[in-house]
């Protein structure tokens, strides 16, 4: 497993952004977010993102 945040940080340290607020949330344990790894059945999510130039 990786570390999004910590990998998300040191990116953005990288390109000198120092000042990065908030993570800490955790998909698998918190009951408030869908986890495909806790869930015991699971459905399917699509998601559809574009963008139209005027």
């Amino acid at each position: 497993m990786a570390d999004i945040y910590a990998l998300a940080r040191l990116r953005l340290a990288a390109q000198g952004i120092s000042a990065v607020y908030g993570g800490g949330l955790d998909t698998f344990t918190d009951p408030r977010f869908f986890s495909y790894r806790r869930a015991t059945r699971t459905g399917r999510f699509a998601s559809l993102i574009w963008i139209e130039h005027a």
